[in-house]
């Protein structure tokens, strides 16, 4: 009798084959997870970077030769609407007020109609001092959005970036 050997794979040697396949899946996936974050990071430190640069922009022509001042701006501390129109002037203080306020609206507003909002729990802190403008930026990131942390101004914190700028004008 003559047997013949068989050529081929046992099913453990499958089972582990898999095994490690899957491992190495996982591992892929949570590369792509990790990366995913930094992305969403990086992009809302652009955003954060590109609204302080449109702050300082808007700000430049109603602060300049104005006293100086410190203003915290955060999500549910919305500044009021100065109350001037076409028959009563804004004075400096309420160009800069109205400016702030709906400036400010663009977050709220951007989450109520279901858009991505530039930032979540966005805190922008300011201060101008002899023509200084110092802007401090913080927000919550992404992927600690279950945990809003809300910190006294607008330092970085727990789940928690930041950004400082500083503009000199004229």
């Amino acid at each position: 009798m003559d047997m013949q050997l068989q050529h081929g794979f046992s099913l453990l040697e499958v089972l582990i084959t898999l095994l490690i396949l899957k491992l190495g899946l996982l591992g892929v996936l949570a590369g792509q997870t990790l990366a995913l974050q930094y992305v969403i990071d990086a992009t809302q430190r652009t955003t954060a970077v590109a609204l302080s640069a449109v702050l300082v922009q808007e700000l430049a022509a109603s602060i300049s030769g104005q006293p100086g001042f410190s203003l915290e701006l955060t999500t549910p501390d919305p500044i009021e609407l100065p109350s001037c129109n076409a028959a009563a002037w804004c004075t400096g203080t309420e160009l800069r007020d109205y400016q702030l306020a709906r400036w400010q609206q663009l977050w709220p507003s951007a989450l109520q109609a279901g858009l991505a909002a530039p930032l979540f729990a966005p805190q922008f802190c300011l201060q101008f001092t002899d023509n200084n403008l110092h802007i401090q930026a913080s927000w919550q990131q992404r992927a600690h959005s279950s945990n809003i942390a809300q910190v006294a101004g607008c330092e970085a914190g727990l789940g928690r970036s930041a950004l400082t700028l500083t503009a000199r004008l004229p």
